[in-house]
């Protein structure tokens, strides 16, 4: 059964005896990009794009730049693609649910990016050094790049955690 999102309820977290540790981190990022999903399930849109933070981010703008940020590591700096951020002139904008947007769109966009972060991250080797640096001087590795996404999809699922109870009160949502 799938909810108003589309997606598959995830069993929970990965295996408990699992020794690989970059398998596991990917399998954690893995099972984060559901956790994420999940946290929007059961709100109507107005709920899913109304901000409870004073930095007046959404749950559904949380969840478009955390599709951004999959595009930007994997695709662009792990992978070197020339990648169309469509948020011109300032990064803050990826953030926003504009318009033109809908769920739907959104949680397509996320999935689209997350499964492909996945893919790439599955057949990838931790010391495989990215093609771009991201600013910093140094092209990182893919070991590296996954702990970054995976600390900041935890870190978000943790905000989506707070904005969901003070959207609905809801504080179990595995």
């Amino acid at each position: 059964m799938t909810g108003i999102l589309g997606f598959m309820p995830f069993a929970g977290e990965p295996a408990a005896d699992r020794t690989d540790a970059f398998g596991l981190a990917v399998d954690y990022f893995s099972w984060f990009g559901s956790v994420l999903l999940r946290r929007l399930e059961g709100l109507t849109f107005e709920q899913q794009t109304a901000s409870v933070v004073p930095t007046g981010w959404s749950a559904l703008g949380l969840l478009k730049h955390s599709a951004a940020t999959r595009r930007f590591w994997i695709r662009h700096v792990f992978a070197g693609g020339d990648v169309d951020f469509t948020w011109p002139g300032s990064p803050e904008l990826e953030w926003e649910v504009s318009s033109d947007d809908t769920a739907e769109r959104i949680v397509g966009f996320f999935r689209f990016e997350h499964a492909h972060a996945v893919e790439v991250l599955r057949g990838g080797d931790p010391e495989d050094v990215a093609v771009r640096d991201y600013g910093s001087g140094v092209r990182p590795t893919l070991a590296w790049i996954l702990l970054h996404l995976l600390q900041d999809s935890a870190r978000h699922a943790g905000h989506l955690d707070i904005s969901r109870e003070l959207t609905d009160g809801s504080t179990h949502l595995d």
